[in-house]
């Protein structure tokens, strides 16, 4: 059995855990509760079978992800979705 494909919101956690981020930091940038946070860590552990933090930022580096999923431009302007990084048409 090999490893599960995330969701695209476990992605994006994935990634900001790579980063660095607290729970707290993923939940304002992401713009769900704490709570919800820890569930898509728990679940990303669960399908990738990882004990810790650290695994799961060496799985987003392993994966390339760190280069083009929610860069900091991104997460900062309003104008564009977490998960696609496309403009939002206004």
């Amino acid at each position: 059995m090999g490893i599960k494909e995330l969701s695209n919101r476990e992605r994006d956690v994935a990634v900001l855990v790579a980063k660095g981020k607290k729970d707290v930091e993923i939940a304002k940038i992401l713009f769900i509760s704490r709570r919800r946070v820890g569930e898509l860590i728990f679940n990303i552990k669960e399908k990738w079978r990882l004990t810790s933090r650290v695994e799961i930022g060496i799985g987003a580096y392993y994966f390339g992800w760190l280069n083009d999923r929610l860069n900091e431009e991104a997460v900062a302007h309003p104008f564009y979705t977490t998960t696609h990084m496309e403009k939002v048409q206004t």
